[in-house]
C-alpha cells in the first residue's frame, strides 16, 4: 500500500505524476474510426451489420428494436431495480425541470421590441453503452431532459454483444418514453446517428459516453452534428474527512473504477486511519459485485507501477 502525504518532501511530484498517468495504453483509433463512418455514409445499413456482426458477434436482421422485443426484455427487470429506475427519474425530472431558462421579451424605451425565445432541437440521438456493462441511468440523465426541453424525436443505440441486452436498459427506456431503439454500438452506431442509413433517419446531436472508438467518432462527426463532449478515461476524485461512512466512500469510489480497467479512482482524507477503513471496504464490496472482473482490474492495476509494492489504489493524506 502507498500513501501519498501532503507532508513529505516529494509529494507535489508524486501527486502530479498519480494524476498525469491515465494509466491506458495510447492507441490511435482515429485511422479506423475514419474508415467504419466512410463506409457507413456510403453503404448505410450494410456496413452497420457488418461492423455489428463483426464486433459485436451480433447478426442483426433489423437494426431496429421492435416493441414487442423491448416488452418482453424489460419486463425481465426486476422489481427493485425498477422502481429504483422510477424513483431516479422523478428525481432527474423535478431538477431539470427548474432548469428551463425563460423566454425573454420586452419593448425598450424607445420602442423597439426585443426578444430571445428557447428552441429545443427536433432530433437527438443517445448513445447508451452496453459493452463491458451497461448504465440505464445514462439513459435517463439524457433522455429526461431531452423530453423536458421539447424535444420531439429521441433516438436510443445500444450495442448488444452476442445479441443479449440488460434488461434494466430497456425497463429505463420505458420509464423515459424513449421507443425508437436501435441494437447496434460503436464508431458504425455514432455514423448511422450522424449521416443516416436507410434505418435511422440523423439526428441534430449525439449524446452518450462510450469507448474510445465512440468518443473518436462524434470527435470526427462534430460539425456535421452536434455532440456533448469528448469524453476520457472515467476517474473520480473524493474528498473526505475521517468522519464520513467509509462504506459510502467506497461505493463512490468503484462507481468510476467498473466502467473500464484504465479508470482511476482518488481520494482525498485528513486520515490514514480513514483511508484503510476506505480500502478494506472496497476490498469487500469488490468479492460481491458484479463488475467485479473490471473494477478489480481497475483497482490494482496501479500495482505494477511503483516499485514492485502491492497496494490497491492511491490516497492522498493531509
Amino acid at each position: 500500500m502507498q500513501l501519498l502525504q501532503t507532508t513529505d518532501k516529494d509529494f507535489s511530484v508524486k501527486f502530479k505524476t498519480l494524476v498525469s498517468d491515465r494509466r491506458e495504453v495510447t492507441v490511435d483509433v482515429s485511422g479506423t474510426v475514419r474508415e467504419i463512418l466512410a463506409d457507413v455514409k456510403v453503404r448505410g445499413d450494410a456496413a452497420v451489420k457488418d461492423y455489428t456482426s463483426r464486433f459485436d458477434r451480433n447478426n442483426l436482421q433489423s437494426l431496429h428494436l421492435s416493441e414487442t422485443f423491448i416488452a418482453e426484455h424489460a419486463t425481465q427487470c426486476p422489481a427493485d431495480v425498477l422502481a429504483a429506475l422510477e424513483f431516479a427519474a422523478e428525481r432527474i425530472v423535478a431538477f431539470h425541470e427548474k432548469q428551463l431558462p425563460p423566454d425573454i421579451g420586452y419593448t425598450d424605451t424607445v420602442g423597439v421590441k426585443l426578444g430571445l425565445n428557447w428552441v429545443a432541437l427536433s432530433q437527438v440521438g443517445i448513445y447508451v453503452p452496453g459493452g463491458r456493462a451497461s448504465y440505464p441511468s445514462s439513459l435517463l440523465m439524457n433522455a429526461l431532459p431531452a423530453k423536458i426541453a421539447g424535444v420531439e424525436r429521441i433516438v436510443m443505440t445500444v450495442p448488444m454483444p452476442g445479441g443479449e441486452i440488460n434488461p434494466a436498459v430497456l425497463a429505463a427506456a420505458q420509464v423515459a418514453g424513449v421507443t425508437e431503439i436501435y441494437g447496434i454500438g460503436g464508431a458504425q452506431a455514432i455514423a448511422a446517428l450522424a449521416y443516416g442509413t436507410e434505418s435511422i433517419a440523423p439526428v441534430d446531436k449525439i449524446v452518450g459516453p462510450g469507448n474510445a472508438y465512440v468518443a473518436e467518432a462524434k470527435r470526427q462527426v462534430f460539425g456535421t452534428v452536434g455532440i456533448d463532449s469528448i469524453a476520457g478515461p472515467s476517474e473520480i476524485l473524493v474528498v473526505a474527512d475521517g468522519q464520513n461512512n467509509p462504506d459510502w466512500i467506497a461505493w463512490d469510489l468503484l462507481s468510476q473504477a467498473e466502467h473500464d480497467p484504465s479508470a482511476q479512482s482518488i481520494l482525498i482524507t485528513d486520515s490514514e486511519i480513514f483511508a484503510q477503513q476506505v480500502i478494506k471496504a472496497v476490498e469487500k464490496i469488490l468479492a460481491d459485485l458484479p463488475t467485479t472482473k473490471v473494477a478489480s482490474a481497475s483497482w490494482q492495476k496501479l500495482c505494477s507501477r511503483h516499485s514492485g509494492q502491492r497496494f490497491s489504489r492511491e490516497y492522498t493524506t493531509a
